[in-house]
């Protein structure tokens, strides 16, 4: 009894030195360090051996303040601050640098970016596989997957991002700003139930329950433990109409084997979203009119998506002697994106209606084709693929074209193996990733939801589907000299990306394939050095890349092709100083980022023609300062803030906002659009016996807006090659640019969380929990995201949509407004 008794202790102690300090190669490496305790040892041969293993620990920690970039980490405790009201990207604005907004409770349409690089340029891993989508980036497509996510806020422990380019061995695939790496939730040893759930604001209700059960058997090191927690959540939405319901499922099972040396690991997580969102900013006009949370009645229309997320996966972790350890993991990624899209007939889209003098934007297909596209011998009408006379079955076009039906899946299937050796002086990592995704889709148009989707007969794109696999391999070391004072850390990547992407059937053109191969390599060197009195200098470079969405290996409406483009390409230096003690830390660092080739798209709506080119140059540049002081043993007080100043440094036609969607062309030294200029993070916690209180701030600097340029201006005019405008040789209907002449203006927020432990006296009950969590205390009105438009009306038989040229109107994302929500939870 008292070698397992011991030997569990010691592997809980190790662990949690592991999860502390974020290093992969840890806790192998301590405990085989530390000296076996066998069955027969005593007290005092226990506490030497315990006296050791802290001694280690503390070795570790100081590795940790070696880190040679400025990394943020997501504790449990701030996990527990957004509460059922935000979700696993909000979650993430808690730390320097980074900006996020989304359009609902929970998993709603989340919009992110990292030092001002946006999601879709980022790289997010989850237990070391890849989370985000692999043909487009982030979340996937336009209007694809923003509803629910692979992984949320109950089923992760923790986070850790790393802003601009991290090392080889944690940077995921393809990013040119940062690695955002999320960590599921594991079973510990001691086992418990808990139940859980709370209702507030907006009709939002939860209910959900864990259940752990320790360790099972007697197999003490050995015990396999396994979680399971499961989650449903229901809300009525800030927004009018944006009625939603989220299910969330996590399995989670750990066999560890070799006196607890070695592990296998098995994690199945399977989330469904299913809401109504907005597809783009409501009129401003509307909102005052109306109230701030105005939008559009689904009598008018809206946009629903039913949203699923599958994610399998095996892993193993081998220790094979002091020197050496392999690990390997292989995973499953399914998603499905189902999106119906409706618009009322009535609203006759093709033309200008007094009525809705704003428009109606909901993104279905009626809005972007005249009736004369439809029935026999017109446009549309191809057998084989669209053979629906929509006048025919519902007496008008509109009538019988005002839902449209889009399904989209994607399936990634990859591996993960890596190899860490330990020398006296180094940690070297060998590993990779090699995976691919595939993706197919369809569309239907009909006049009712629901509706029959019938190949060949109302499919509108049929028979589509893209792939990318990819092959990466790295090599990072961590080099220890001085006297351990001086920390080298270099390393490489290299990749190969074969992408093909099958364009389905459509009006445009017959299916066909577009395909590449590209291959980058990406070094990083990063060094910190120890100073006097618990301080250390660092400094990093590295290269990023992002390879292009499969989307655009495509060929224009008018049959001609384009060259999918090369990778973007980033090279990010940082520069920091790190004081780091038990009471007290400070971090401050200054970074620059230089994307060259950036990706830029365009249409000419006179000849249908799309292009896709690397033309792109952009810069990011700011400083970042970080603090947390233990003011009491029961008070602590936190706080970050950071300054970015992004621009574009030539002319190009870009996706000038974060926000999916909003193309348009960018001029050099135009500041990029949404991303604010100042951020920060402020508050305080306590915590002491039953009562905890966690009070923070966050503060949104200014941002610049974006303006669409006015349809009537020369470069609207057909047939004009080199428009007066200045937009060397680009038609568009509309053209969206940065809007110097004025900013959004800042907005500072106050959320708060309070807890209390009820004292419990039944036997099988161990704590029962209330909670109130309370968002944007002081009910500030304020907007996320704003921009100036015209008003959409429908487009000509070839396809092209041009704009009426109305005076221009303000549309905008309104803040959620104050919240309350009220939990009760309890653990058996």
């Amino acid at each position: 009894m008292r070698r397992l008794t011991t030997t569990r202790q010691r592997l809980l102690l190790l662990t949690a030195c592991s999860v502390a300090s974020g290093m992969v190669f840890s806790t192998r490496v301590w405990a085989q360090t530390a000296p076996a305790v066998d069955a027969g040892a005593t007290s005092d041969t226990y506490a030497i051996h315990i006296a050791k293993v802290k001694k280690l620990y503390k070795e570790l920690l100081l590795k940790e303040k070696n880190v040679t970039a400025a990394v943020s980490e997501i504790s449990h405790d701030q996990i527990k601050a957004e509460g059922v009201q935000g979700s696993i990207q909000s979650l993430l604005k808690q730390t320097p640098s980074v900006n996020e907004y989304q359009q609902n409770i929970g998993q709603g349409v989340p919009v992110l970016t990292v030092r001002g690089v946006r999601n879709s340029q980022l790289a997010q891993t989850l237990d070391d596989i890849p989370l985000q989508d692999l043909l487009s980036g982030g979340q996937g497509s336009f209007l694809n997957n923003n509803i629910g996510s692979p992984i949320t806020l109950g089923q992760i422990s923790g986070s850790t991002i790393y802003p601009g380019v991290a090392p080889p061995d944690k940077s995921g695939f393809a990013t040119i700003g940062g690695t955002i790496a999320y960590r599921t939730k594991r079973p510990t040893s001691d086992p418990y139930v808990e139940v859980f759930g709370g209702y507030g604001s907006f009709n939002t209700s939860n209910l959900g329950f864990e259940l752990n059960s320790g360790d099972i058997g007697t197999q003490g090191p050995n015990a396999p433990k396994v979680l399971l927690r499961y989650s449903h959540t229901y809300t009525d939405g800030y927004i009018d109409y944006t009625n939603g319901r989220y299910d969330d499922m996590l399995f989670a099972a750990d066999k560890p084997y070799d006196d607890g040396l070695s592990k296998l690991t098995a994690t199945v997580i399977y989330n469904r979203g299913n809401a109504y969102l907005e597809t783009s900013p409501l009129p401003v006009p509307l909102t005052q009119a109306n109230s701030q949370t105005f939008n559009f009645p689904k009598s008018t229309t809206y946009n629903r998506q039913d949203d699923t997320y599958l994610t399998a996966i095996l892993g193993v972790e081998q220790y094979i002697n002091p020197s050496l350890v392999a690990s390997a993991k292989a995973f499953y990624i399914h998603t499905e994106s189902d999106q119906t899209n409706f618009i009322n007939p009535s609203i006759n889209p093709g033309a200008y209606n007094p009525a809705e003098p704003y428009g109606v934007d909901g993104q279905a297909l009626a809005q972007f084709y005249s009736t004369s596209n439809f029935g026999p011998g017109n446009t549309f009408y191809k057998p084989g693929l669209f053979t629906y006379n929509p006048a025919a079955v519902f007496g008008t076009t509109y009538a019988g074209i005002s839902s449209t039906q889009t399904n989209n899946h994607t399936t990634t299937v990859g591996f993960t193996p890596k190899l860490n050796i330990f020398l006296p002086h180094n940690n070297i990592t060998f590993g990779g990733l090699f995976a691919k995704e595939t993706s197919a889709g369809s569309q239907y148009l009909y006049g009712s939801d629901p509706m029959p989707e019938i190949p060949g007969y109302n499919s509108f794109a049929l028979g589509g589907g893209s792939q990318r696999t990819i092959y990466t391999a790295f090599l990072s070391d961590r080099i220890d000299l001085m006297n351990n004072k001086l920390h080298i850390e270099p390393g490489v990547s290299i990749t190969g990306v074969y992408s093909s992407s099958k364009v389905p059937l459509s009006y445009f053109n017959p299916s066909y394939k577009l395909s590449n191969f590209g291959r980058v390599a990406e070094p990083y060197l990063g060094v910190s050095y120890n100073l006097p009195y618990d301080t250390t200098v660092y400094a990093s470079y590295g290269k990023g890349a992002r390879f292009a969405p499969v989307a655009d290996y495509s060929k224009g409406s008018a049959g001609s092709s384009t060259a999918a483009p090369n990778p973007e390409i980033v090279h990010a230096y940082q520069l920091g100083l790190r004081y780091d003690t038990s009471r007290l830390y400070l971090n401050a660092d200054v970074y620059y980022q230089k994307v060259t080739s950036a990706f830029s798209f365009y249409t000419n709506y006179n000849t249908g023609l799309s292009s896709y080119i690397n033309v792109g140059v952009e810069q990011f540049r700011g400083i970042e300062g970080s603090a947390k002081y233990r003011l009491t043993p029961a008070i602590e007080l936190f706080g970050n803030a950071s300054y970015n100043q992004a621009n574009y440094l030539n002319s190009f036609a870009a996706s000038v906002t974060p926000f999916q969607g909003q193309f348009g062309y960018a001029f050099k030294g135009n500041p990029v659009a949404s991303i604010p200029d100042w951020l920060a993070n402020f508050g305080a916690t306590y915590n002491k016996g039953p009562y905890s209180l966690r009070v923070a701030g966050q503060y949104t600097g200014q941002q610049t807006t974006t303006f669409d340029y006015a349809p009537t201006n020369a470069a609207y005019i057909p047939g004009t090659a080199q428009p007066a405008s200045g937009f060397p040789g680009i038609q568009y209907a509309l053209t969206t640019s940065p809007d110097t002449s004025f900013k959004l203006p800042a907005f500072l927020t106050l959320n708060v969380l309070a807890e209390y432990k009820v004292p419990v006296h039944f036997e099988r009950i161990k704590e029962v929990t209330l909670s109130l969590d309370v968002k944007n205390l002081l009910g500030l009105k304020y907007y996320e995201h704003f921009y100036n438009v015209f008003q959409q009306i429908a487009g000509p038989s070839t396809g092209a949509t041009p704009y009426l040229a109305t005076s221009p109107y303000a549309a905008a994302f309104y803040g959620p407004p104050r919240s309350v929500f009220l939990s009760v939870s309890a653990k058996f």
